[in-house]
């Protein structure tokens, strides 16, 4: 999910190196509990349940299976991954060899460093430069949300139910569209419309897991109709609502690395 070409082959072996880093994961899978299984949960408004969510789910620990698909090509890597919102995200993409990629973001900069060429790469925060570094067109906000298994969307907007559906009308024309389920009382797909009434994005949200902050998925799925691309993020037994500190979202320049401009995306 990166532009930086020189990831190739990644394998769950390398995954071990960043054990430290995650120790202490624990999720379990979620599932409907026997002695409850037939008793209906009780219905409550699409509305507090994505605030509800919004408010529970606020960082993230983990390992992930990454992959993407663009110009007919598909790749995938093993990664860590540390999020934590609304503007804070670390992915840390693994070789034989250890680390082939670090891209860290905040508020200011998109860092990425290629250990095994010796190149650095740092740009502003910014809509472009991240889809430079992630070929993702979103805000940083909207990404962070998305990598921590929420909707892209602001949950105090004006809504309207329908059902199982949640619809709102952006201030630039277009619309955002909220699908729930009812059983796990979360949402399980999240699309855009643009002003013409053409998706832009839809995202899948699924294998929900039960954890302390209510039920998360486990794989979430994005795909972009004009640019013909798709992306899917496995995580494996993440670890949610943890301290994250701030220096694991900056990188310095490392001694005798070149510091080139973050590459254009390609496909």
């Amino acid at each position: 999910m990166t532009a930086l070409r020189s990831i190739r082959t990644y394998t769950l072996a390398a995954v071990l190196c960043a054990a430290a880093l995650l120790a202490g994961c624990a999720l379990r899978q979620a599932g409907p509990k026997p002695e409850a299984a037939s008793e209906p949960r009780a219905v409550r408004p699409l509305g507090a349940i994505l605030e509800e969510r919004d408010r529970a789910l606020q960082s993230l620990r983990g390992l992930a299976r990454i992959s993407y698909r663009a110009a007919g090509k598909r790749r995938a890597f093993n990664a860590a991954v540390l999020v934590r919102r609304p503007h804070r995200l670390r992915l840390e993409a693994f070789s034989l060899v250890g680390a082939a990629l670090i891209l860290t973001v905040d508020d200011d900069e998109v860092t990425g460093f290629l250990p095994s060429e010796a190149r650095f790469y740092r740009a502003r925060t910014s809509r472009q430069n991240l889809f430079r570094a992630t070929e993702l067109l979103l805000e940083l906000e909207e990404m962070v949300s998305l990598m921590m298994g929420l909707p892209p969307v602001r949950s105090g907007a004006a809504w309207s139910a329908d059902g199982s559906v949640l619809r709102r009308t952006r201030a630039g024309g277009g619309t955002d569209v909220l699908t729930f389920d009812a059983q796990i009382q979360a949402p399980v797909r999240w699309q855009r419309f643009g002003p013409s009434g053409k998706p832009w994005y839809v995202a899948t949200f699924e294998d929900f897991a039960d954890t302390s902050a209510g039920p998360f998925p486990l794989k979430i799925t994005l795909e972009t109709p004009p640019l013909r691309r798709s992306y899917e993020i496995r995580y494996d037994e993440p670890e949610l609502n943890v301290t994250l500190p701030e220096s694991h979202f900056v990188q310095e320049l490392p001694e005798g690395v070149v510091r080139i401009p973050l590459p254009a995306p390609t496909g």
